[in-house]
């Protein structure tokens, strides 16, 4: 049901507590006798890697082609759904927030491969021929490594985790024809925004609030976030309080009221508005036509 949603820790088939682990896309779909998994989120991080496949990938209410040589990343929270119509070929590799941080790997190697997109917006990443040889070198490496019982058997899975964020990272380059000093001024401070949005997203809804912790002007982070996402500074703070808005909606009972205070508007018919001016139905409206689908 839409109503129960559930949040997975990373665990072994033992249910075991682990940081790290890779598995067969083919053997879950088996294990599941080809039915798909019910949304859910887990508390940490998942790259799918498809070498080949049919069906669907459900991430925060957007739906994706689920087809070859394409990576897609999943972040903890987000709400997600996959619905493979026949076995596929590929791989799932799961790792914690403190897996990173052992190995030194900085979020915002993770975080900037859909750095420039809406929230909740992580479509796969396709890969052609040639660069999807160098994945399976690297995911060769890792089901060697993940079969090893040998000291550093996680720092070597480290280092080539590192290394399939670099190579993600790579397609993800935007905006070359500025010069590199100019892209990484212009990427710290869209980084900083959108942890500032994430963190404040209930309390602060204006650009002026964020300019201010951010010690710039309203119109300098706008024209900013503008030149280098194609974006408003409004839009970024709007698409992170619709995404939260539409999983309490589907995956609750809060009422409209509740839900407007939590995400704080003042008042509830404010939240309404807002919703529907973005969306083009009311929240009631959303949820009924979400749970029917």
């Amino acid at each position: 049901m839409h109503t129960e949603i559930k949040t997975y820790s990373l665990t072994n088939q033992g249910g075991e507590h682990v940081e790290f682990i890779i598995k067969n896309v083919g053997d879950i779909y088996e294990s599941m006798n080809g039915e798909p998994d019910h949304p859910h989120r887990h508390d940490y991080f998942t790259l799918l890697l498809i070498e080949n496949a049919k069906g669907r990938h459900i991430i925060d209410f957007k739906e994706f082609e689920l087809s070859g040589h394409s990576v897609s990343f999943i972040y903890p929270g987000q709400v997600h759904q996959v619905i493979a119509t026949e076995k596929p070929v590929g791989w799932v590799i799961n790792f914690s927030r403190l897996f990173l941080i052992k190995n030194n790997i900085p979020d915002q190697m993770i975080n900037d491969v859909y750095l420039y997109n809406k929230f909740g917006e992580t479509p796969p990443l396709s890969i052609n021929e040639d660069q999807w040889k160098v994945y399976l070198d690297i995911i060769r490496q890792i089901l060697q490594y993940s079969n090893l019982q040998i000291i550093y058997k996680y720092e070597a899975l480290g280092v080539f985790l590192k290394l399939l964020l670099i190579q993600s990272n790579n397609h993800c380059s935007l905006q070359k024809d500025k010069d590199l000093q100019s892209i990484e001024v212009g990427n710290q401070l869209v980084r900083n925004y959108k942890k500032l949005i994430e963190k404040h997203y209930k309390e602060y809804h204006k650009v002026s609030d964020y300019a201010d912790i951010l010690s710039v002007t309203s119109d300098y982070l706008n024209k900013s976030v503008k030149s280098f996402t194609g974006k408003s500074a409004k839009e970024y703070i709007t698409d992170r309080i619709l995404l939260e808005a539409k999983r309490i909606l589907l995956f609750t009972e809060q009422t409209n009221k509740e839900l407007a205070y939590d995400l704080g508007f003042e008042e509830p018919s404010h939240f309404s508005n807002f919703f529907k001016k973005s969306n083009g139905v009311s929240p009631i409206d959303f949820r009924n036509s979400a749970r029917k689908s």
